[in-house]
């Protein structure tokens, strides 16, 4: 799992770092750092990163 700073919050304890995890591992839920909290499935985040990037001008946001 990675541990990274996001641009969300978690629903529970209010945290902006989030596990990411990477690709050899078959569980592919985003979880707050702080608590453990499930927020989405990492496809989930993905789909919204690319849309952001969209419209931007169709630029990537930097992970």
């Amino acid at each position: 799992m990675l541990n990274v700073t996001l641009e969300l919050r978690c629903n529970v304890c209010g945290g902006e770092r989030f596990l990411l995890p990477t690709l050899d591992e078959t569980a592919q839920d985003i979880r707050c750092a702080g608590c453990s909290a499930f927020k989405c499935k990492s496809q989930d985040l993905e789909r919204a990163m690319a849309a952001a990037g969209s419209r931007r001008g169709g630029r990537h946001p930097a992970l």
